[in-house]
């Protein structure tokens, strides 16, 4: 049976990591907002070019089409 972490290891292992880690760069931070950002984008155009299909094939029910509240 796997033995739980007490008080004093977990400690211990939490000081190693941030002993460990570093602060990112400029590029890497840069980088990262690129790679977040180009994911958000191709989301919303998969998303918009979902809904336009739909919009054109008639699978949408008249008021998500409209933007009016169902009744």
């Amino acid at each position: 049976m796997i033995k739980a972490m007490d008080l004093h290891e977990f400690i211990e292992s939490s000081k190693r990591l941030i002993h460990v880690t570093t602060k990112p760069s400029r590029d890497e931070i840069s980088l990262m907002l690129k790679i977040s950002f180009l994911g958000v984008v191709i989301a919303g155009s998969l998303g918009f070019v979902i809904r336009i299909l739909f919009l054109f094939l008639n699978l949408l029910p008249s008021s998500a089409a409209t933007g009016a509240a169902a009744p």
